[in-house]
């Protein structure tokens, strides 16, 4: 089954103009999942997106307003606006521009993803060039910032490359490459042509799997391990329940069976890496424990201290690493293991998080506000500073409460509901069903361990065009049933 354009009833979009629109998801895609930073920022590509779409007419307007997720984009819009004022009157001393600059980050990603799936409706068959666009991407990021001379040491897991962008993220973003260098992988075997076309595209997306592979291994995060391990054989096993009524849609189990060993292989030669990673899993319940201890600690500190003086949080910080630095069991703390210290401070940061959350659970205390809550706490964090509370979920509580997770959910739903829809409705093919929706399982699922959803540009892009997919087949399911009447 393949997907079917219906021509727009408004014929108003012309080929050049596609054609820009289509040079600039291009332009999206190839550094969606990079940091080269300068002019090479990924959403400069839909930024330009956005202003052609104000040359196609009111076509786009008037499509995108059927959909319910627009609607609630728009009404998130007025919601951040007004949440940024209130979160400035709980920490005055960030300023409202700050708070709504971080709110921005969510509007981008919706408005953007919008934009984006409006373009790919009328050209679906780009969507695969999209994908394949961002593991290039990667892979060439993958390739400038590895440091080869300690190549050694990183297989040994004595070195984790940040590959450009932080290691957890750098992660997250590997899983979903290889995620879809599988798929276009397992795409390009069913593909009807010539064999020796077909034999040069399974080799390019076959060493793209085994870079992206690798420098999953590299990013030595646990969270984007799990993700892809969790996902892939959920969404395989799927693809080939649902694939059975579909004429040429079963899994081609011989690529697959090869893609299945040359993995156990790279994981064997990786064993160091995956034993450093997990080393001392049997220590880990006493710290957690302690971590609950402290975080709920903490957390009675701060409300006592906060709500009275709302206006210096970053001396109380200050104090509390002071007396840290003498504490004897924070020196014990730095002695313990890497791995159990990192768990540790997480389970901190979570515990801490989930207090803070209780004390004002409705609108949350600003999402610019995470960093001072968490310097001010008075947590042992072993003198790193952190930004975040290592889970976006937690993160979203915190910061605009639970009216402002149940719009970011809903909103989620929705974008989902739109391409379960297309894909009962034939508008999209099993194999892209499951491509998609297995992007979507990998970010639900790392993003529950680190905060990537919507902090950095090359973390919302890539997010923006697997969202612009559920809106593209959304809005091609419903130009078919118009088309039938």
């Amino acid at each position: 089954m393949t997907t079917v354009s219906v021509p727009l009833q408004d014929d108003s979009v012309h080929f050049r103009l596609k054609s820009l629109a289509l040079v600039a998801l291009c332009f999206h895609a190839l550094f969606a999942m990079t940091d080269f930073g300068g002019q090479l920022k990924p959403e400069y590509g839909a930024f330009v997106a956005t202003l052609l779409i104000l040359f196609a007419g009111p076509c786009p307007w008037r499509e995108l307003a059927r959909l319910p997720a627009t609607w609630l984009q728009g009404f998130f819009i007025l919601f951040v606006i007004a949440h940024a004022a209130y979160a400035t009157s709980v920490f005055p001393a960030i300023g409202y521009s700050r708070q709504l600059s971080a709110a921005s980050e969510f509007v981008r990603l919706g408005v953007f993803s919008c934009v984006i799936g409006w373009w790919l409706s009328l050209m679906p068959r780009a969507i695969p060039l999209l994908f394949a666009l961002m593991i290039a991407g990667l892979l060439t990021a993958v390739l400038a910032y590895m440091p080869w001379a300690d190549l050694p040491q990183i297989w040994d897991g004595r070195l984790r490359p940040k590959l450009g962008m932080p290691e957890n993220l750098a992660g997250q973003l590997a899983a979903l490459g290889g995620w879809l260098a599988l798929c276009l992988l397992l795409k390009s075997w069913n593909v009807h042509g010539r064999f020796r076309r077909r034999r040069g595209l399974m080799a390019v997306f076959l060493v793209a799997y085994v870079g992206s592979f690798c420098a999953l291994l590299f990013s030595q995060s646990r969270g984007a391990w799990l993700a892809f391990a969790a996902t892939v054989p959920v969404i395989v096993l799927s693809v080939w329940y649902t694939g059975k009524r579909e004429r040429g849609g079963a899994v081609p189990w011989l690529p697959l069976v090869g893609v299945a060993a040359i993995s156990l292989l790279l994981l064997l030669g990786a064993r160091d890496i995956v034993a450093q990673r997990f080393a001392g899993a049997e220590q880990l319940l006493p710290q957690v424990s302690d971590a609950d201890e402290q975080g709920a600690a903490a957390a009675a500190r701060i409300s006592r201290a906060v709500p009275a003086s709302q206006r210096h949080e970053s001396h109380v910080g200050q104090s509390a690493r002071a007396g840290a630095t003498h504490d004897p069991a924070a020196k014990a703390s730095r002695a313990a293991s890497v791995n159990n210290k990192a768990i540790s401070v997480r389970m901190s940061l979570y515990e801490f998080g989930m207090a803070r959350w209780r004390e004002r659970p409705l609108l949350g205390w600003g999402l610019r506000s995470t960093s001072a809550l968490i310097a001010g706490s008075g947590l042992r964090l072993d003198g790193q500073r952190h930004a975040h509370l290592h889970s976006a979920y937690i993160d979203a509580l915190v910061g605009m409460g639970a009216v402002g997770v149940c719009l970011l959910g809903l909103f989620l739903a929705l974008l989902m509901r739109e391409l379960a829809m297309a894909w009962r409705r034939g508008a999209v093919s099993n194999a892209m069903f499951w491509m998609v929706a297995g992007c979507i399982g990998i970010v639900l699922i790392a993003n529950g361990f680190d905060s990537l959803l919507w902090r950095y540009d090359y973390s919302r892009a890539p997010l923006e065009i697997i969202f612009g997919c559920c809106v593209a087949y959304g809005l091609i399911r419903r130009r078919q049933a118009d088309a039938a009447r």
